[in-house]
């Protein structure tokens, strides 16, 4: 446990010097090395600071500080552009020995001036911890000024970040992203998103978004649209290329390294396009005869159309990535050819099973009884050539409250089924679908039944007539946070119907591991991998996606993707496999968990919303049901962004 000498963070004081004891943060339970052997010393961030050592170069921090911030500037308001290059000057000439008294009321001032006066979030916090610093610790500022020599000087790891920049799995940098979009550079939009995501226009359709629910935006009136930026800007920059045949990626130079990735989902094709950016040779070896994996066969078209997958996956193989379809572990390929073949090989096979209800007579597998995963993936893979055949019947229940249970629900209303109903244990609150996804089964007349849970199958001849169910009452919070459904005694009623679709989890297959394999897997039925390097017990053998984490969103796996292709890249050159830095401080920042001051700005600007085909026209079909954001509403939508950059500086032993 890091304990605090001395800190301020938003209205509270820590001090442990000696003059009155303090409490230590909550934050910093548990909180003490940077990584292993490293120790930090002190940090800084955007409400204030913490010293965690008596020796701490308070100046020599302050500066670099700053420093990181004046780098971070936009340049588009003189406060922050010009005062934070004044103040870095002057904390430096303190530092260096050659500072004067009347520079550390300079700092002050224009400090206050820079938190006062800045246009962007950036220049709001930017100067908060240095003022309370000076404020808490003038001692340390008077002293190198009557020292007349050059303080000590720190190591330091700094980064701007921001609230949606962390919640992002892949960490990609939005606001910049954003802000280019509002100078309509459309082109350089694309390639700050392409530094950590290839699937732009995949995510710009089907992310789940956790950037948006911490979007501070939210505090004013509403997040911004930041997944369908991405999307207007992926499709914008696309055919415009397409139209022009201009790649949008350089082919890199050769490493002399090959690398093969098993699956290619959103993990194996994000780890392939940064290791063929890295310089290697990189083949894909997919079951399947298409590329996508669970967002190709798990996700419908009128979510996310086919021709946007291959798009993605046409940029992919441009610049050099090798797919090989039809090709499957432990049937045509084994682990041992490949590492024969191979410098690098990652498992990223996703989570194609499903998991049973544990419903009376599920075992019987009887006729109109058809897993939610098995239903998606004959439907994407065959109905758009005209060969697939919906299970016969008119009336459908879906068991489930995800994502995957709403596609199977409005699947199932665009293949013609009378009813259409979904049963869930817990109510509307508590599901985890996206709440998106729920009104727009419910505007398409989707029934839900909520509070309900299916105890029996109940079938004749070999075919499905109904199910049987009880209601649900909810209890005390379980593990997940969410509270526990509880059984209502004599509640039994029948639900009459010839199909049930089960949609309440997946599971990865793991056939192709034998029991010498040296990969391990876990109680959760997942493979077991380092959780710096993503480096299975296998030398050489990575493994990422579902596979791992257990079914999860789309921009999981493709975090994961970028993941393992840096840790890939560093074994292939002889490198010490190690996570990113950048990855390590979003971490112990999660782990700190620090607020973030309100925001005091004037809200009242509306958020663009996607015009949606009508109800009745889009069950007809499955064409894709929402129109991206026109240039206008582009550009007005991404003026709404805050730009919420923060500075987190760690001072570290080394």
């Amino acid at each position: 446990m890091a304990k605090v000498i001395l800190g301020s963070w938003r209205d509270d004081v820590t001090d442990n010097r000696g003059l009155k004891k303090s409490a230590i943060p909550e934050a910093f339970k548990g909180l003490k090395e940077f990584e292993s052997g490293n120790d930090i010393l002190a940090f800084m961030g955007w409400d204030g600071f913490f010293l965690f050592d008596r020796d701490a170069p308070v100046v020599d921090m302050a500066r670099a500080y700053v420093e990181k911030a004046q780098e971070e500037s936009c340049g588009y308001c003189t406060p922050c552009r010009v005062g934070t290059k004044v103040v870095a000057e002057k904390l430096a000439a303190l530092a260096d020995g050659h500072g004067r008294r009347e520079d550390i009321d300079a700092i002050r001032s224009m400090a206050a001036v820079i938190r006062d006066a800045s246009m962007c979030e950036l220049g709001h916090t930017s100067m908060t911890a240095l003022l309370k610093m000076m404020e808490l610790a003038p001692e340390a500022f008077e002293e190198a000024v009557a020292g007349r020599a050059p303080v000590k000087r720190g190591n330091y790891r700094a980064m701007a970040t921001a609230p949606c920049i962390e919640a992002c799995p892949a960490h990609l940098d939005i606001p910049e992203y954003v802000d280019a979009i509002r100078s309509g550079n459309y082109y350089e939009s694309l390639a700050i998103i392409g530094r950590k995501n290839p699937l732009a226009g995949v995510c710009g359709r089907v992310c789940v978004r956790p950037c948006e629910f911490v979007c501070r935006r939210e505090e004013l009136d509403e997040a911004i649209s930041i997944k369908h930026l991405k999307r207007f800007v992926n499709d914008q920059i696309v055919s415009y290329v397409s139209a022009r045949s201009k790649p949008l990626e350089e082919i890199p130079s050769a490493s002399g390294k090959k690398a093969a990735i098993i699956g290619a989902g959103p993990c194996g094709l994000t780890a392939a396009f940064y290791l063929k950016r890295k310089g290697h040779e990189v083949h894909i070896f997919e079951d399947l005869r298409e590329p996508g994996g669970m967002s190709a066969v798990g996700i419908p078209d009128y979510r996310l159309p086919r021709d946007v997958i291959s798009s993605e996956v046409r940029r992919i193989s441009e610049i050099g990535v090798k797919f090989h379809y039809g090709k499957r572990l432990g049937r045509d390929l084994s682990l041992s050819q490949l590492e024969t073949e191979y410098d690098s090989v990652l498992i990223s096979v996703g989570a194609h099973g499903s998991k049973s209800v544990g419903m009376e007579g599920e075992d019987a597998n009887s006729e109109g009884y058809v897993a939610g995963v098995t239903f998606l993936r004959d439907l994407n893979l065959l109905h758009h050539i005209g060969e697939f055949k919906p299970p016969e019947g008119t009336r459908v229940v879906v068991v489930g409250g995800g994502n995957v249970a709403m596609d199977c629900a409005r699947s199932a209303v665009r293949l013609g089924y009378s009813k259409v109903s979904v049963v869930y244990r817990r109510t509307q609150k508590e599901m985890p679908a996206d709440h998106e996804e729920i009104e727009g089964a419910m505007e398409e007349g989707v029934e839900f039944l909520f509070l309900t849970h299916p105890v029996r199958i109940d079938a004749e001849a070999g075919k499905v007539k109904g199910i049987t169910c009880v209601k649900m009452d909810l209890g005390e919070p379980d593990a997940s946070g969410r509270r526990r459904p509880v059984e209502v005694k004599g509640s039994d009623f029948f639900i009459e119907c010839d199909i049930v679709i089960p949609a309440i989890g997946q599971s990865s297959d793991f056939s192709f591991l034998s029991d010498g394999s040296g990969i391990e897997t876990t109680k959760w039925g997942t493979i077991a991998v380092d959780d710096n390097t993503m480096m299975t017990g296998r030398d050489r053998v990575f493994a990422g996606g579902d596979c791992v984490s257990g079914p999860a969103a789309l921009i999981d796996a493709m975090g994961h993707g970028l993941r393992v292709a840096h840790c890939m890249d560093q074994r292939m050159r002889g490198e010490k496999m190690s996570m990113p830095e950048a990855e390590r401080m979003f971490r112990l920042l999660k782990t700190m968990s620090l607020p973030q001051a309100p925001v005091n700005r004037l809200g009242n600007k509306a958020r663009c919303r996607l015009e949606m085909r009508p109800a009745r026209e889009r069950t007809s079909d499955f064409v894709e049901i929402e129109r991206g954001l026109k240039p206008d509403e582009a550009i007005r939508e991404a003026e709404r962004c805050l730009r919420c950059y923060r500075i987190a500086l760690f001072a570290t032993e080394e």
